[in-house]
């Protein structure tokens, strides 16, 4: 497939999105799962938990043990990126599939859940149309964003706004992924 994956164009056009699909199932990137959706929602309920912890731990025990500069903020919004990681492979785990690679599980994601939603109950339909919409794919590419930020940016001064948006984004996405699994 020429080009970077391009989940703006996903979205759009249904075409791109499956020749991309086939494409990464093809090469094995996208591959048989026999893993339940719910044993990818537990890792990242596990992440949430974890990212929560962190930052309550930030409070004072952080400043008290490592100096009042330190902070591991960096570490917040990773955790919480792969949350809304974890619960997006808990989605394409109800099609039997599982993913090597975020844009693969981004592009399965948009492929499922908004061009082939014939494949899904009336339920799951009207769960997805309610739950799962353009801005909860914004939410996992703006989180992604941070997330590779906060990995790889030299600068370790993370603001706690930051910290914040990953956290409500990370929440949001996993509460509306447990409706629809």
């Amino acid at each position: 497939m020429k080009g970077k994956p391009d989940w703006y164009a996903w979205m759009k056009d249904e075409r791109k999105c499956k020749l991309w699909l086939d494409t990464y199932i093809r090469k094995g990137v996208l591959r048989k799962e026999t893993l339940k959706p719910a044993n990818f929602l537990a890792k990242s309920e596990h992440n949430l938990s974890f990212s929560n912890w962190l930052i309550d731990k930030h409070k004072d025990e952080i400043s008290r043990i490592f100096g009042q500069n330190e902070n591991f903020y960096d570490w917040v919004i990773t955790s919480f990126y792969y949350s809304i990681y974890h619960a997006a492979l808990a989605l394409v785990s109800k099609f039997g599939i599982s993913s090597k690679s975020h844009s693969a599980t981004l592009c399965a994601v948009i492929y499922y859940y908004f061009h082939e939603s014939k494949h899904l109950t009336r339920e799951d339909v009207g769960l997805l149309g309610n739950c799962l919409e353009e801005n909860d794919i914004e939410a996992f590419v703006q989180t992604k964003s941070l997330r590779e930020r906060a990995c790889y940016d030299v600068s370790r001064a993370f603001e706690l706004t930051l910290v914040n948006e990953a956290k409500k984004n990370a929440e949001e996405f996993v509460e509306k992924v447990r409706k629809i699994v």
